[in-house]
């Protein structure tokens, strides 16, 4: 599993270096007069819509033809290819086709790669998942600092440096992994039909859970005049929560082999809803302590969530994992523009506070169910 998570540092290394410089790149661009947020914010969504729509196909062809390492090799090479012709776009719809075929690619990237997990994990999975997590985490959360030291020698330097990063996860994968001939787990490839209909709160709990957590971000004006802060302590809260969380998925992981990834996630579900509430502190000594709670329960959640999906939805692992990936993208995609849409019309507190009753609801939902 060492070397599956060293293959998705390198990628999401290359990954979160072109992501971060996308806003930069429009600047650059004939925008035809559409404001520079308005069009970062289409260009940049683009890539979950359709890594949302494509993950579960991916799933079902994964499902059916087998070898995950194929799938995982051909789409971090076409990964790499694509990052690449970042450096001769030059028109905001070239962008947005770009970031959607990165969006299609990108899907069988995340799928082969949680299938390859799932299957070499054996029994602990937990723990597989947890340094499988720490490492994605972390590649993602340096890429912005390397990023941001590249751009002093050009913004086409960023694109090269995260090509090569990606390319270099290819070439691991062809040197290092073991493939996997067949990811079914009964003679006859299932349906999505036949998913356990105990997942289906799960899955909405999810996707209210990391919608939540994707809110902070474009509500982050409403944030620093609630709470009296500069951009910068903002930001600090932000990297603690990434930091807090990609220190927690070891031990995240490690519990969940111990209480079972039913068990945890619900009780760690019911403990971020308790926390969104608390964000709509004015305090920001209070608002650091939830945001360091936020990065240890979610990774708790995360980690939780995916052993939850392979061990009780009675689907291939392919097929599991395309259907949690694609949950998550699709709040990840969905989440900034609901808590927009909401803080705007109804009000700032009520983003929280809808969250908080809408995780909390949906779990409690979930444990009804498992007690009939």
């Amino acid at each position: 599993m060492l070397s599956l998570s060293l293959i998705r540092f390198s990628d999401l290394l290359g990954g979160g270096m072109a992501y971060f410089t996308v806003p930069i790149l429009l600047g650059a661009l004939n925008l035809h007069n559409l404001p520079l947020d308005f069009a970062s914010g289409i260009a940049i969504s683009m890539w979950g819509l359709f890594a949302t729509i494509f993950q579960p196909l991916s799933g079902k062809i994964i499902d059916r033809i087998g070898h995950p390492k194929k799938f995982l090799i051909s789409s971090l090479l076409l990964t790499s290819l694509l990052i690449f012709l970042y450096t001769r776009v030059s028109t905001l719809s070239e962008l947005i086709l770009l970031r959607a075929f990165l969006g299609i690619v990108e899907s069988s990237l995340i799928v082969s790669s949680l299938t390859m997990l799932m299957h070499f994990s054996g029994k602990k999975k937990g723990s597989s998942v947890g340094i499988y997590n720490t490492f994605t985490d972390l590649g993602f959360s340096i890429s912005p600092l390397l990023a941001g030291f590249l751009i002093i020698y050009g913004i086409d330097v960023v694109f090269y440096v995260a090509a090569l990063f990606t390319l270099l996860a290819s070439l691991l994968a062809y040197s290092i992994l073991d493939d996997v001939e067949s990811v079914r787990m009964r003679e006859k490839s299932g349906s999505f039909r036949d998913l356990n209909r105990e997942m289906y709160p799960v899955l909405i709990s999810l996707i209210f859970a990391v919608s939540m957590v994707s809110s902070i971000i474009p509500l982050e004006n409403s944030f620093i005049r609630r709470l009296e802060v500069t951009p910068l302590e903002f930001g600090l809260s932000f990297t603690l929560y990434l930091v807090t969380r990609t220190v927690s998925n070891p031990y995240a992981g490690r519990l969940a082999d111990r209480m079972g990834g039913e068990r945890l996630y619900i009780i760690s579900i019911l403990l971020l809803s308790l926390t969104s509430p608390i964000l709509l502190t004015t305090s920001f000594s209070i608002f650091l302590l939830v945001r360091t709670m936020q990065g240890i329960i979610v990774a708790f959640v995360y980690t939780s969530s995916a052993i939850y999906m392979a061990e009780r939805s009675g689907l291939s692992y392919a097929l599991s994992m395309s259907i949690l990936s694609s949950a998550i993208t699709a709040s990840l995609t969905a989440g900034p523009v609901l808590s927009g849409f909401i803080s705007g019309f109804l009000g700032f507190e009520i983003v929280y506070v809808f969250f908080s009753l809408s995780i909390a609801m949906s779990s409690i939902y979930l444990c009804i169910r498992k007690g009939k």
